[in-house]
């Protein structure tokens, strides 16, 4: 098959990690993938695609997809009247942009809106890249979009194939909207992360320059991740149980100068680290002793527990809706804790420090877990469902 994978930019982050790994499973499964990037100014990521794939830029924003306005009818009351108004323009607009983009010589087989996010959704459904189906991944639940906004379910209709992470509230959804047709899979994401090779010099000196760490990689980007929790965390660690404990933050993002006056004004600056975005983070998994994961609004699948777990690292993590408990079960492959609750963070996180029984315990437990995640389970059944795809009438 041609397949054309559409992202709503590439710069650091687990979205498109996830969506560079399943364009290899694709590579391996004998298909040609071309990929889309709708934010040139987000690449970061694309050194890590494949050779083999064709990388397209084209500039869509969130600003010219109609849908996005959707929001509108719920916040103001004038915006009822204003939404038809913008969709119309904006639609009009699109199909001007359209006519000066479109390569009508090139049809794929499949489209996929990868990132979720309104400009890729709408970028296949206007059909700026010819495709005989449209396939689109919800990096969460279907219910946790639609309460966002009409929007995102009125593209869903046009797109009909549907692949969620978790499938919580699905009948709730369907139920209330006996209208919906929806071809919905459950995918888990793959992890090629045990791959990478280590190096083994640089986690010595990681370990021995923040001695027995604690780890979180992700986004400095409040509400989605809440590094404030896991500071006050820390902190708690550090006074109340006595924990001579370093936190390690590995990413970037628009909340992070706010994250280092926030330490500073809580005087525990001296125990959080921000190491900014690393290619490598294999190993700082392999130097940590655990990984710690905070959200307050809604989570998808979050790779990095299990890309921690494959490094035999255990987890502690919110239990945020709905990626952390369908990863860690009822504390059956991982500690959850309470959101926005550092004091119960802080709490799951020295039981794993004051027993060693239990470290290893879940250790073992997160070997088992990433079972469901390694990328020969995932393939076979991302083959499935594009061979799938295509059956559908």
């Amino acid at each position: 098959m041609k397949i054309a994978m559409v992202f709503d930019g590439l710069g650091w982050g687990g979205i498109e990690r996830v969506g560079i790994d399943y364009c290899k499973l694709m590579l391996e499964l004998g298909h040609e993938v071309d990929v889309y990037n709708l934010n040139p100014s987000l690449n970061a990521m694309e050194v890590e695609i494949s050779s083999l794939c064709n990388v397209n830029h084209i500039v869509f924003t969130q600003l010219m997809s109609p849908e996005v306005y959707s929001y509108g009818t719920k916040r103001w009351w004038w915006g009822k009247y204003a939404y038809p108004l913008c969709y119309i323009c904006i639609s009009i607009f699109d199909f001007i942009y359209r006519a000066f983009y479109r390569n009508s010589k090139v049809q794929y087989d499949i489209a996929i809106a990868f990132s979720g996010h309104f400009p890729d959704l709408t970028f296949i459904t206007k059909d700026f890249i010819k495709s005989k189906k449209k396939l689109c991944w919800l990096h969460g639940a279907l219910y946790k979009y639609i309460i966002m906004t009409q929007g995102y379910l009125n593209l869903y209709t046009k797109i009909k194939n549907l692949v969620v992470l978790v499938s919580d509230g699905e009948e709730e959804v369907f139920h209330y909207n006996k209208w919906l047709h929806l071809n919905i899979t459950k995918l888990y994401n793959p992890t090629f992360i045990a791959q990478r090779i280590v190096h083994q010099q640089k986690v010595l000196e990681l370990r021995e320059k923040y001695g027995n760490f604690i780890l979180m990689v992700a986004r400095f980007s409040y509400p989605h991740k809440d590094h404030r929790t896991v500071i006050d965390a820390i902190k708690i660690l550090n006074e109340q149980y006595q924990r001579d404990i370093n936190v390690v933050f590995v990413g970037n993002g628009e909340s992070e100068d706010t994250m280092k006056t926030y330490a500073q004004h809580q005087g525990i600056a001296s125990k959080i680290v921000f190491a900014g975005a690393q290619r490598d983070v294999q190993d700082y998994y392999a130097a940590s002793h655990m990984l710690v994961h905070a959200s307050v609004a809604g989570e998808g699948l979050p790779t990095v527990m299990i890309e921690a777990m494959a490094y035999g690292k255990p987890v502690v993590a919110t239990d945020s809706k709905v990626g952390p408990r369908e990863i860690l079960g009822n504390d059956e492959f991982g500690l959850l804790c309470k959101i926005k609750d550092p004091y119960d963070m802080a709490e799951k996180i020295n039981k794993l420090l004051s027993s060693e029984l239990l470290y290893k315990h879940y250790v073992m437990q997160g070997y088992l877990r990433i079972n469901s995640f390694k990328p020969e389970t995932i393939k076979t059944q991302l083959d499935k469902l594009l061979i799938t795809t295509m059956d559908i009438a």
